[in-house]
Parts: C-alpha cells; structure tokens; sequence
C-alpha cells in the first residue's frame, strides 16, 4: 500500500508544477512588464497600472512631434504665415508710352551752309534765306541747278534785292499737292516759306511722303 501511495503523490506534484507554470504570465530579462499595444495608442506602452503610463506616453509623443518638424533636440522651426499686412502690393505696370512726334521747326536765322533737298535750286534757297541769289551762286562757283545732296556755303553779309518780291505766291493758304510735289519744291514754289513750317503746320512725319491730291497747309 506504501509503495502505491508514494507514485501517486509524486505524479500530482508534477502534474500540479506542469499545470503552474501554463498558467503564469511569461517574463523576459529579469521580470520587466512586457510592453503590449492597445488600440487607443499608436505606439506600445507599458500596463494600464504602470503608474507612469502617463510620463511615457506625453515622452513619446514629443519624442514623435520632434521628429516630424525637424531632428530631434532641435527646436522645431515656425512655418510662416501669410497675414493681410505682409501681402506686397504689387508694383503697377507702366503703361506703354507713345513716341513722340518730332517735327523741325524753322530754319533759326541764317544758316552757314545748308543741303539741296529733291526740288530746290539756288534761286529758292536765296529768297528763302533773303539774301541776294548772285552772290549765292558766286561763293559756291555754281550754275543755277545743283545736285540734291550738294553742300552750299550761304553768304552772311547779303540781302534779297528790294525791288523785286521774295514770296511768289500769297499765303498763307491751301495747297492741292500734285504727282512728283515734295514739301522741299512746294516751299520753292511759294519763294520765302521755309519747308520745316511746311511740315510744322501739317504736323507731318519723315520722310514726309505727300499724296496726290492731299490738301495742306502753308502758313
């Protein structure tokens, strides 16, 4: 009766150690608390009773809030705002200019030399300038017709002669241009108007192209 009594005793003790160890909680390193994941916290903590269950979470959370906004330890940089009061005005457009229009005036007093335009001749120039056409023709060694483009030296100490009239037509008035008119031979025509009031008083631009037919003014 011993003999059976003593295996029996000897299997509930082991059955009773297999049966203990199923049934408690596995440790690791020393019986630390396992860090389990919960379903409130996106990242593991300790026991719901570690006492600083709080401490670590609000850790971690700034932990993860350095990282985001830049390396951790260093101080996260603001991110700028745009406010009503830091909007530039934007700097208004030039509005585009219109060139202006630039038109000779009248030949101021008398010239030292001047250029044959396209349908002048020594003759006009002398009434225009009021000087007398012989000696226009007798310091530039000249004929009565000279090339467009010639250069004439223009005498300073002479006049028109008196007795006969410098204008050979009345004006002001209107003018009907004809085929081949240039301002230049329309102001010959007319004798002392000079072409650049011609041009003034038609407020025309270069190169001063007329029209057949075109009305203008002389003044």
């Amino acid at each position: 009766m011993k003999k059976i009594v003593y295996p029996m005793i000897l299997i509930i003790l082991m059955l009773s150690l297999v049966l203990g160890g199923c049934t408690r909680s596995a440790t690791k390193g020393g019986g630390g608390d396992v860090a389990v994941a919960t379903p409130d916290i996106p990242f593991p903590v300790g026991p719901e009773n570690n006492p600083n269950r709080i401490t670590e979470i609000l850790a971690v959370t700034q932990t993860a809030a350095a990282q985001v906004s830049g390396d951790a330890g260093q101080p996260a940089q603001d991110i700028a705002t745009a406010t009503p009061e830091a909007v530039l005005e934007e700097t208004p457009k030039s509005l585009p200019t219109t060139a202006a229009i630039v038109v000779p005036t009248a030949t101021p007093g008398l010239p030292t030399t001047y250029t044959v335009q396209d349908g002048e001749f020594p003759y006009c120039l002398a009434r225009r300038f009021n000087i007398n056409p012989n000696d226009l023709v007798s310091i530039n060694n000249i004929s009565g017709f000279v090339a467009p483009g010639t250069v004439l030296t223009i005498p300073t100490d002479s006049t028109w002669p008196v007795e006969f009239e410098r204008a050979l037509i009345a004006h002001p008035t209107t003018y009907n241009v004809l085929a081949g008119d240039t301002i230049y031979k329309i102001a010959c025509q007319f004798g002392d108007v000079d072409p650049n009031d011609i041009i003034y008083a038609n407020n025309l631009e270069e190169p001063y192209t007329l029209t057949p037919g075109q009305v203008i003014n002389i003044p």
